[in-house]
């Protein structure tokens, strides 16, 4: 299982999280990369925006930083409680906190996280 299916399952595995969001017409309320126009909100959309070797002996890599995007999209700005249940999640697999970031597109709040880890090149 590839980084970007761990961080799915570990979303949507959160009964706590995936409580405080909005199903689309199939269910959905995790979208890896893009969302389709959902029309309805609170959801997330994440994104593998970084994966980088960082140890290299003899020639081979050994290990990588991974940075993960989420995205919380709501309607209302509060994302508080969705925030801390991704939280949870996320720093399961491993993964810190590295920085984050609030701004609107058009009539739709976004908070930005992104998470960083370490792991093995076989992960």
């Amino acid at each position: 299982m590839n980084i970007k299916e761990k961080v799915y399952k570990a979303l949507s595995s959160s009964r706590e999280l995936t409580s405080l969001l909005v199903k689309d017409r199939r269910s959905r309320c995790i979208y890896p990369g893009v969302s389709p126009n959902a029309g309805s909100y609170p959801i997330i959309v994440y994104n593998v925006i970084s994966d980088v070797p960082v140890l290299v002996a003899d020639g081979e890599e050994m290990e990588r930083r991974v940075t993960v995007r989420i995205h919380i999209l709501t309607k209302d700005g509060h994302y508080e409680d969705i925030y801390s249940a991704v939280r949870k999640a996320i720093l399961k697999l491993g993964f810190m906190r590295k920085q984050s970031l609030e701004t609107a597109e058009k009539d739709v709040f976004v908070y930005c996280v992104d998470f960083v880890a370490g792991i093995g090149v076989d992960e």
